[in-house]
């Protein structure tokens, strides 16, 4: 779960649509295509996208606003919370982009990965919201995509199981703030916990990429490529272009390497 940047001021489309509509539900802003909620709805998802460079804010699997059925919208505090101070559906700084969570898996994806076990992202979140395993105002609980520091990296990567996990030195530098944990690393896992993360559906897809990085580096080697060098062609080939999907698995991959380039690069998310 990398760190999202959102751009300001909100879209203009939704800014209109709450001076005129104040009190209105997400899904009234949604359905009211009447009046420019339908398209205030598009902006927000598209801007929320191109912010978080096509990934999910949560698994960082790619996502595009050309596939709406695997592309949402998310409300990070529950946005039919009646006890918030002001309204939470239309907050642009309540909004993120997310993938289906796997719950638009196909026959087969479904016996290979069972719900809910490999629900993640927003969709486990809301089914333990549904059950009353989280609260509304889920601050604290988890962290928000938002607060996630830019450095240190306050993940590590188990690459026997595919799993991420804390990464309890930098973790203990870094305080985030309305943690309801003890610490730093406690706050880390149940937020992984929360998302399931480490569901078996996206652990594998996360032990390919692992598998991928190490048969780069293995073919450098052999070509005799000095550490050096053949890292800057492993950070070229990863994090050329566009922040690529898993971009917290392959940082922590890439290790040193990925930390130096992403800092001489001023990443900030």
């Amino acid at each position: 779960m990398k760190r999202v940047r959102k751009s300001m001021p909100p879209p203009q489309e939704l800014i209109d649509y709450q001076s005129s509509n104040p009190d209105a539900t997400w899904k009234d802003m949604r359905d009211d295509n009447a009046h420019g909620g339908y398209g205030a709805a598009h902006a927000c998802r598209d801007q929320a996208v191109a912010d978080q460079k096509d990934l999910c804010a949560y698994c960082e699997q790619r996502i595009s606003v050309n596939d709406p059925l695997h592309c949402q919208v998310e409300h990070f505090h529950q946005k039919s919370d009646k006890a918030a101070e002001h309204n939470l559906g239309l907050d642009w700084a309540n909004i993120l982009a997310v993938c289906d969570g796997g719950s638009t898996s196909s026959r087969e994806e479904r016996k290979a990965y069972p719900l809910p076990h490999n629900l993640s992202c927003d969709q486990h979140k809301n089914h333990l919201y549904n059950i009353g395993k989280l609260p509304a105002d889920c601050e604290g609980y988890l962290i928000n995509p938002t607060e996630t520091p830019a450095f240190p990296n306050i993940f590590a990567f188990d690459k026997a199981k595919g799993h991420l996990i804390s990464n309890e030195a930098n973790c203990a530098a870094v305080i985030i703030p309305g943690n309801r944990y003890e610490t730093t690393a406690e706050f880390v896992e149940q937020s992984i916990a929360i998302l399931n993360l480490n569901c078996e559906r996206l652990a594998e897809k996360r032990l390919l990429i692992a598998k991928d990085i190490e048969n780069n580096k293995a073919i450098l080697r052999k070509k005799d490529y000095k550490l050096k060098d053949y890292e800057g062609k492993l950070i070229s080939r990863y994090f050329g272009n566009q922040w690529p999907a898993f971009f917290t698995t392959i940082r922590c991959c890439l290790g040193a390497a990925a930390e130096n380039y992403l800092e001489s690069s001023n990443y900030t998310g």
